[in-house]
Order: structure tokens, then C-alpha cells, then sequence
């Protein structure tokens, strides 16, 4: 057990679908709350996200939906935009 065993793409995706659509209780939440408040990410960590980001690309209905969302976002909390 000493080597990280991988996962093979089917079991992947039957994992996937075996917690597709599980919601965490409020006391699951509470505890992932207190556990990551204070959380700092290190400079190489962000470094490491953004280069992970960088030249993605979104589809003509990703883009929709985005738009649509944050329409719908700040119409809901017009103080998000300050």
C-alpha cells in the first residue's frame, strides 16, 4: 500500500455517480467552515492555480449562462458590486 494506486477512468466515473446530487448536513458544513477560516494559500499555491486557469476557454452557452448568473447575482445583491 506504500504506492498511491490510481484509479482507472470507469471507476472514476462510478465514484463520480455514486455522489452525484449529495448535499452535506448543516453540521458537516459547520464543521468545514471552522476548519478552512483563517486558511491562508501560500504564494506558490496561487501562483500554481492561476497557471492552471490560464487559456481556458468557455463555449458560447458557458458564456450565456455565466452572463446570465451574474445578471441575475447583482440584480439580487446590488451591493455585490462595491
Amino acid at each position: 500500500m506504500g504506492k498511491r494506486e490510481y484509479l482507472t477512468e470507469q471507476h472514476r466515473q462510478r465514484i463520480a455517480e455514486a455522489h452525484r446530487g449529495l448535499k452535506h448536513s448543516q453540521e458537516t458544513k459547520d464543521k468545514i467552515s471552522k476548519i478552512t477560516k483563517g486558511h491562508r494559500l501560500t504564494a506558490e499555491t496561487k501562483r500554481k492555480m492561476s497557471e492552471a486557469k490560464k487559456g481556458r476557454t468557455f463555449t458560447p452557452e458557458q458564456r450565456q449562462k455565466l452572463s446570465e448568473a451574474l445578471k441575475r447575482y447583482y440584480r439580487l445583491n446590488p451591493r455585490g458590486r462595491q
